[in-house]
């Protein structure tokens, strides 16, 4: 009987938080023989049109995720090549929505992803994806908290 393949998601926002789960990732991908799947979500740009504050140029979503892909492409090159391929995709939408969805689609092992750990005001204004993730995830979720 062969094994079943194993997927690791590892959601990234460039950030050196961020940063801070790649040795988890590589460990795991190495002991669990897994492939990664690293990924980021852009949000679609909200005009609020009530604000009358005129006319601004908003990038459009082709854009966004055009700049997305590049950063994808160059934060894994810097920091995945040690584990062979990995698969990127850039998503839209909510970012914990999307992460979630695209775990359950790749039949993900695992997701791995680092927390701000922010509390507070800020916890309150920027909410938490990590959070949101740990609740509605069909997988095991790691996640590392960021130091400082």
């Amino acid at each position: 009987m062969s094994e079943q393949s194993k997927t690791i998601v590892f959601p990234t926002d460039f950030s050196e938080a961020s940063a801070e789960a790649l040795c988890w990732v590589q460990a795991l991908a190495h002991d669990m023989h897994a492939s990664v799947h690293c990924i980021y979500s852009v949000e679609e740009p909200q005009i609020y049109g009530t604000l009358d504050m005129g006319a601004m140029a908003t990038p459009s979503i082709d854009e966004l995720t055009g700049y997305a892909s590049e950063r994808l492409k160059k934060f894994t090159d810097e920091h995945l090549t040690a584990i062979g391929a990995v698969e990127t995709a850039v998503l839209v939408g909510r970012p914990a929505d999307e992460i979630v969805t695209y775990a359950e689609k790749q039949g993900a092992t695992m997701i791995v992803m680092t927390t701000h750990g922010y509390s507070g005001v800020k916890h309150l204004i920027l909410g938490s994806t990590t959070e949101d993730v740990l609740r509605k995830a069909h997988c095991p979720v790691l996640s590392v908290r960021a130091k400082g």
